[in-house]
């Protein structure tokens, strides 16, 4: 891509820049809605007898799939899996024998699951953090230029006497 010539050359690569990223950023916003589900799902299986707290798990994974069946463009294809797996722990552990709680079930989807999630949106967080302060330097040179052109402006018209 050749570098911008003038002003509105700018404007118009910020545009094109900001529709090019758009998908991406609205990707990191949908893997934290799936970090957010799975610890929903977490906190569920604590709640009340263990064949109440599956369900209710279930219930709450099979809303979040229903609400997101039809986005364009679908979930990032991990928090599907990661999402997936869960719900087969769940059914696995549903139409197994009783357990007397969840906490091995919990324990499993925190450390194989939830930490790995957690682990990938610090990561980034951290990137886009990293785009932020590129892009707060950016801004900061155009308020240079910004405050050098009104004063070169302003000199160009003198008080009157």
């Amino acid at each position: 891509m050749p570098p911008a010539r003038d002003l509105p050359d700018v404007a118009r690569l910020t545009g094109e820049y900001q529709r090019l990223i758009a998908p991406a950023i609205t990707e990191t916003g949908r893997y934290a809605d799936g970090l957010l589900l799975v610890v929903s799902v977490h906190s569920v299986l604590r709640d009340g007898p263990v064949n109440v707290a599956l369900e209710n798990a279930l219930a709450t994974i099979d809303a979040f799939l229903r609400k997101h069946e039809k986005d364009d463009p679908p979930l990032p294809k991990d928090v599907v899996r990661q999402v997936k797996v869960v719900k087969t722990w769940i059914e696995d552990t549903r139409n197994n024998p009783p357990m007397p709680d969840t906490l091995a079930l919990r324990e499993r989807i925190h450390h194989e699951v939830l930490h790995p999630m957690q682990v990938m949106m610090l990561i980034q967080a951290g990137q886009m953090q990293e785009i932020v302060q590129r892009f707060q330097s950016m801004q900061n040179m155009l308020d240079v230029r910004v405050t050098a052109a009104i004063k070169a402006a302003s000199a160009a018209s003198p008080p009157q006497p």
